[in-house]
Formats: structure tokens, sequence, C-alpha cells
């Protein structure tokens, strides 16, 4: 159901700001975070949306699923594709991409392996990336309709998750228990996140690990987080990526917090810094600021807004389908919409 009832966030962005900015951290009740957060959505903004949306719906397969740079049956990209188009609160059954939001979504379930895995057997690269990405498009659509064909298909995913997870807390990119590392983590910490909200069962202790081999990954020298641990050095997108893990989990107050948005609002728009994988860090950037709110968030998100109008003044997306859902997913921000970013 599209409800304001379900209403949270759906993502943002960042950008640089003068460093006095950064050590306002925000203190505020959940009415007040709202409005410290605030930030309009004007009609460009909602144009914009509307034509990636609309090469989205009419880029997917008969079967629910896109051809993408990362293979046609992607489910991790198939995964940011539903939830793009559920940014302005559509749901399988009620919304202008209702079809293509439920045949999505039934092609999720279709490739669930016995296991529990959520991954077309043709793809098997970072299987638990794309596991972890389809649990979460499962949670929130359950989260919304409750569909019992839903509810079975994530107890499952969620058994997975929690069965694979090594000892010291982290998972990898394979569903067996291996050492793990940050990017991999975080999305299973989101996924178990999501699931729990949506009534189901989570063990209190796999998140505790979970949460401990994060901030373990977390470089004080820095400011930001490594890949598998304090070593390698910080980079961009883990380390938006671990901030919101330890949000995700309700940390708002962590100290490691403020200090990681520093480096990520010194990194955001810095080429040589974010020159790899750029969108997937923005993508966990602008959750990561909005939930910290402030001026930090209210400057980054006009900035980004204007670099993504520009890029689509001609064509109107990206050239790819994950590209251009992360984009819509930052620019949508102020529609919150899915519940998985409820602060």
């Amino acid at each position: 159901m599209r409800s304001n009832s379900i209403c949270s966030t759906v993502l943002a962005l960042m950008m640089s700001i003068g460093a006095a900015a950064w050590g306002a951290e925000t203190r505020v009740g959940r009415q007040g975070f709202l409005f410290d957060a605030h930030v309009p959505l004007d009609k460009e903004c909602v144009a914009a949306i509307a034509r990636a949306q609309k090469w989205l719906a009419e880029s997917q397969r008969p079967d629910g699923s896109w051809h993408t740079t990362h293979g046609r049956n992607n489910a991790g990209v198939i995964s940011y594709a539903i939830l793009a188009l559920m940014t302005g609160g559509d749901v399988p059954g009620e919304g202008q991409y209702a079809k293509q939001i439920g045949l999505g979504v039934q092609y999720l379930l279709n490739v669930q392996q016995e296991s529990g895995l959520i991954c077309a057997r043709s793809e098997t690269h970072g299987a638990m990336y794309q596991h972890a990405l389809s649990t979460l498009v499962l949670s929130e659509v359950y989260g919304m309709s409750e569909n019992p064909r839903i509810r079975t298909a994530l107890i499952k995913a969620i058994n997975l998750i929690v069965s694979t997870q090594h000892t010291a807390g982290g998972w990898r990119y394979h569903p067996r228990i291996e050492k793990g590392d940050i990017s991999i983590t975080v999305m299973q910490v989101m996924a178990l996140r999501s699931a729990s909200e949506a009534g189901i069962y989570v063990p209190d202790d796999t998140m505790e690990r979970a949460v401990r081999f994060i901030k373990k990954c977390f470089i004080p020298a820095e400011g930001g987080f490594g890949y598998t641990g304090p070593s390698g050095g910080a980079y961009f997108a883990r380390s938006a990526a671990g901030i919101v893990s330890l949000q995700t989990v309700g940390l708002h107050d962590d100290p490691i917090i403020p200090r990681a948005i520093r480096y990520i609002m010194t990194a955001a728009f810095d080429s040589e810094r974010n020159r790899n994988h750029y969108w997937y860090g923005q993508y966990y950037s602008s959750v990561a600021l909005y939930h910290y709110g402030g001026e930090a968030w209210k400057t980054y998100y006009p900035r980004i807004k204007k670099k993504i109008l520009t890029d689509w003044k001609t064509r109107g997306h990206y050239p790819n389908v994950l590209d251009t859902s992360w984009a819509v997913l930052v620019l949508g921000v102020p529609y919150r919409y899915l519940p998985i970013y409820q602060r």
C-alpha cells in the first residue's frame, strides 16, 4: 500500500562544504530530524526522475529482468532497477510502475535456489551481493504487501545470510563462510535490518557480530573504512557504505560517524579520490548524509542534483541500467517512501 505511514527516506547525497559544518552533529528528535533534513523536490527534479523511470520501465524484459553490462540476469542490478521504480511510492499492484515492479519481484522469486540464494545460476559473480540486494527488495515489498509467497522466500534468504556469516562477523562474495569484506557485509546488514523491520526473525548476535566487524574496518587516522580491516587505506565508496551500516542498525550517535562524514564529504566530488565505483559511492553517501542531516546534507543534495540533471540533459538517463537506477535513488531522496531508509 502506498501510504505516508510508511514514508521515510529514499536516498540522497552529499557534497563538499566547509570543515566547520561537519562538527555540528544532529541531535534532534524525529520531527526535528525531518525538518533539519528537508530539501525541496522541485518540478525539474520530478520530471527528470519520471523520464529516467520511463526508460527503465521500457527497458525491462518480459520475464522481469533487465539486460545490463553485468549480465542479463544479474539479480543485483535488477534489484536496484526495481528500487528505482519504487522511489515515488509505487509497489506491486499500485502505482504507475506496479506491473514492472511486480514482474521484477516475480523474477527474483523465480531465480531463488533451493538453498535460499537469490541469484540466477548463470550469473554467479558476486552472488552474495546479488542475494543481499534481492533480499532487501523482497523485504521492502513484503513490508508493504505482506504477501505470504514473499515471506516464505524471505525466510529462506535470511537463513542463508545468517548461516554463512564468518565468526569474525563478515561475509564475502560467495554463499559460504569466509573472512568478510566491508562492501558485502554492509549489504547483508541492510538486508537483515529490512527483513527484521518487516517481521522476519533475525538473531541479535548476527547483527552484533556484523557491527563489530564493520567497526574494526574503521581507520581513525584517515576517518574512513578499510576493505577487510584497518589496513590498506580508506576509500570513498566503502567509507560511505560503512557509515550507512552503522546508521542502519540505529547507531546514529556513534563517534565514528561524524569523522567518517568529514571523510566522504571531502572525497565526494574529488575526481581523484572517487574515481572508482563513483555511483556506488554516491548511492551510499546519499543515504549516509540524509540520515546525518544538517548543512552537510542540505548543501550536498543541490550539488549532486545539478550534476545528474546536467548529465541527463540530452538523453534523460545514463547509458546503463545500474548507473541510472543509482542516480534515480539519489535524486529521489526527498520522496522518502522506502521503509529501509527510516531513521
